[in-house]
């Protein structure tokens, strides 16, 4: 290889075998260089991609395996919120059971409450509107995929113990006070047929026990009061008579069971006939002077086990 200084050019010299010419290339000097630059030039940039293309492949690999991390805990999660998601339905399918407790709980205790004005069942009926919501946070940063916090599972697990507890003892509460509202009603409806309320208004001119001649005992009481005045029964009961009856002139007898019967006597008009079922405070007649009367009044009996009681027992 020849270089010429003055046209800057090497000369190559090719020789095939000893019979063949000698060939001739000659490469400028420029040329060689531009090459050389162009060589290391590529070689560098060789280099910087196939360092970029590691770096990038590291990179890649590592967002790879945050993808899969985030992957897990979204799965993870996943499974969380199902077992809460279960957890939620056992507590509402128990409330919606409490509450019908509740609602039969309320309506007994409510029932009571009117009848006597105190009792029930107030400390347990109170117990059943503690709050059962639970506050569960699911999502502490809409940046960042966290863990289930188990304290929330904790939560839901104390409250459906305090379900699974108030189950257990509202069945007890309701037949309780399903046996106070037996005995109420039993009450009410003794009340109802037990004679209590005055039958008209007046004032009582003859008492229960006098003696009347030829050693007659006065079996009722007498109430002064005008012709028409409204006459009422004094409990529920049957109405057994509803006519004339010599001395007491026009007379109505109800039989109220509990062995009570109550007698209404000198009557101006009958408003109800036998057979007929009336209620505690029923217009049934007008008050009088029918019969063997001295002056307009209403005769009033109470009779307990077929034996006439003083009727001012029974009056408020």
């Amino acid at each position: 290889m020849i270089g010429n200084k003055k046209d800057k050019f090497f000369t190559i010299l090719i020789l095939s075998n000893a019979d063949s010419k000698i060939r001739k290339i000659k490469i400028p000097h420029n040329l060689l260089r531009y090459a050389f630059i162009f060589t290391a030039v590529l070689i560098a940039v060789a280099v910087t991609l196939v360092s970029n293309l590691y770096l990038v492949k590291n990179q890649l690999g590592n967002k790879v395996t945050e993808m899969e991390r985030i992957k897990e805990k979204i799965t993870y999660k996943e499974v969380e919120i199902a077992n809460l998601e279960k957890k939620s339905n056992e507590i509402t399918a128990k409330t919606k059971i409490l509450e019908e407790y509740l609602a039969q709980v309320e309506d007994l205790d409510k029932m009571v409450r009117d009848i006597t004005g105190k009792g029930g069942f107030e400390k347990e009926v109170a117990l059943y509107t503690t709050d059962l919501n639970a506050n569960v946070d699911m999502q502490n940063d809409p940046n960042e995929i966290f863990y289930y916090d188990f304290e929330d599972s904790e939560n839901l697990d104390n409250i459906n113990a305090i379900l699974d507890d108030l189950i257990a003892k509202a069945p007890d509460i309701a037949q309780k006070l399903s046996a106070d509202k037996q005995h109420m009603e039993d009450h009410i409806y003794q009340m109802e047929h037990t004679p209590s309320i005055w039958p008209t208004n007046g004032y009582v001119s003859s008492t229960f026990g006098e003696r009347r001649g030829r050693g007659h005992i006065h079996g009722g009481v007498d109430i002064a009061t005008d012709v028409g005045t409204t006459v009422e029964a004094t409990a529920s009961g049957v109405v057994i008579f509803a006519s004339r009856n010599q001395g007491f002139g026009n007379e109505i007898i109800i039989f109220h069971g509990f062995g009570f019967t109550t007698v209404y006597a000198h009557l101006n008009k009958i408003y109800v006939s036998v057979g007929e079922e009336v209620t505690k405070g029923q217009k049934i007649a007008e008050s009088g002077n029918t019969g063997y009367s001295t002056g307009p009044h209403l005769h009033y009996e109470v009779i307990k086990d077929n034996a006439q009681i003083d009727p001012m027992d029974y009056l408020p």
